[in-house]
């Protein structure tokens, strides 16, 4: 039974994750190599930093899909909502029911807590994307508070969790899922292994809750 990966940028021309064909075989070929066998693809909508080509998505996603499945891989395409001035974005969801969310790293979020209820309320799962960028976020935040008893899943990225930054959210169960948040390095997957191989609870966390 192999890893999932479900957080990382891989369609070449759609966001600013890889940047060509030839490097979104290479990073796929280095998740292979590091145990992976499911991956979720996640292109930004709706961040405003980010021009994402939304009309290559599934172009792209068709190609990278065929190719995964050379090398057995099973390639899912979901996406990574940034939730901001609009109570109601658009998202894929992936694996089902799952919406990956990402806000603000700055500014306390406004309309987050309405739409994850709103999501959870239709039978979604909502992950929260890479919390230890959010400077809202912490153990004693209201509305951190507010979204764990809401049953929202919180993820980090494998980079934090190497560097030990996130240690006392593990520490007290606020992490429930690590992602590589790949945007094209081939060093990540074999990064994000070793995470899953440190953190084996979480392992066991993420296969319960990804049905592996």
């Amino acid at each position: 039974m192999g890893y999932v990966e479900c957080h990382c940028h891989l369609l070449p021309f759609v966001d600013d994750g890889v940047k060509t064909k030839d490097q979104a075989l290479s990073v796929v070929a280095s998740y292979k190599e590091a145990g992976f066998d499911t991956i979720v693809t996640t292109p930004h909508l709706y961040n405003p930093q980010v021009a994402t080509q939304v009309n290559h998505i599934r172009g792209m996603y068709n190609w990278l899909k065929g190719e995964c499945s050379r090398i057995g891989i099973d390639l899912i395409l979901g996406s990574e909502t940034y939730v901001g001035s609009s109570y109601s974005p658009k998202n894929i969801p992936f694996l089902g029911n799952f919406v990956l969310v990402e806000v603000d790293a700055l500014v306390e979020p406004l309309f987050l807590l309405n739409y994850a209820y709103t999501l959870i309320k239709n039978g979604h799962y909502v992950i929260l994307a890479h919390v230890e960028r959010y400077n809202w976020f912490s153990e004693t935040s209201v509305v951190m508070n507010k979204l764990r008893d809401m049953g929202v899943f919180f993820q980090s990225n494998s980079d934090a969790v190497l560097d030990g930054k996130v240690d006392s959210y593990i520490e007290k169960n606020l992490i429930d899922i690590i992602a590589g948040d790949n945007h094209g390095d081939i060093k990540i997957p074999g990064q994000l292994a070793a995470c899953m191989q440190l953190h084996p609870t979480i392992l066991q966390n993420m296969n319960r809750l990804f049905n592996k």
